[in-house]
C-alpha cells in the first residue's frame, strides 16, 4: 500500500486490526463450542476481505472517483448484508455468495497480476468491471448447472492464479537482481 493511503486509512487500518482481533476471538471460540458456526464466519469473512480488496486495489490505481466508491461501497455493504441473513438462514446459499464472490475475486486479481505485474501499468475502473463480470458470469452458470463442478473449477483456476503469481514474482525478482545496481552511497 502506497503511505500516502497508509496515513489517510490509519483510523480504517485501526478499526480494521481491532475487528480482525475481536474476529479472531469469536473464531477460536466457535472452533470449541460450535464448527458449523466456524465456517460460516469464516465465508463472511472471506466475502468481507474479497470486497475491501478489490475497492483498495482500485483506490490505489487511482481507478475509481468518489462517487464510484460511494456507489462500490453501498453495492458491497448490500452484498455482505445479504451475506450476513444467508449466515442464519441458508447456508448453501451463504456457499453460492461466497463461490460468485471468489469467482469475481480471482478475475480482479488476475486483471490485476496482467496489469499491474506485468504489463507495469495502473488498473482502469471498466476494464476491472468487466474482468469481475467475466469470471462471475460463467460461475453463475455453473452453479445452475452442477454446484460440484463450480467448486472444481474454481478451485483449479485459483491453483492456476497462484501458479502464474508465483511465476511473475519469480521473473521479477530475477530481473531486479540481474538489473544495474546503483552502488554510490
Amino acid at each position: 500500500m502506497r503511505p500516502d493511503l497508509i496515513v489517510k486509512n490509519r483510523k480504517l487500518n485501526r478499526l480494521l486490526g481491532v475487528a480482525g482481533v475481536i474476529l479472531s476471538c469469536v473464531m477460536f471460540f466457535l472452533a470449541f463450542w460450535n464448527i458449523g458456526w466456524l465456517y460460516r464466519l469464516v465465508g463472511l469473512c472471506a466475502i468481507i476481505y474479497y470486497l475491501v480488496d478489490i475497492e483498495q486495489g482500485l483506490e490505489e490505481s487511482h481507478a475509481i472517483t468518489r462517487s464510484v466508491r460511494i456507489i462500490l461501497i453501498v453495492i458491497g455493504v448490500l452484498y455482505m448484508g445479504l451475506s450476513m441473513v444467508c449466515v442464519f438462514v441458508n447456508v448453501d446459499v451463504l456457499l453460492r455468495i461466497f463461490g460468485l464472490t471468489g469467482a469475481g475475486y480471482l478475475g480482479f486479481k488476475s486483471y490485476q497480476l496482467v496489469r499491474s505485474g506485468i504489463s507495469n501499468k495502473k488498473l482502469k475502473l471498466a476494464d476491472s468491471l468487466i474482468a469481475v463480470f467475466l469470471s462471475v458470469f460463467p460461475a453463475i452458470l455453473l452453479i445452475i448447472y452442477a454446484f460440484w463442478y463450480f467448486w472444481l473449477i474454481l478451485l483449479a483456476f485459483t491453483l492456476l492464479y497462484n501458479l502464474v503469481h508465483l511465476i511473475v514474482r519469480i521473473k521479477i525478482r530475477i530481473k531486479i537482481e540481474r538489473g544495474p545496481t546503483n552502488r554510490e552511497l
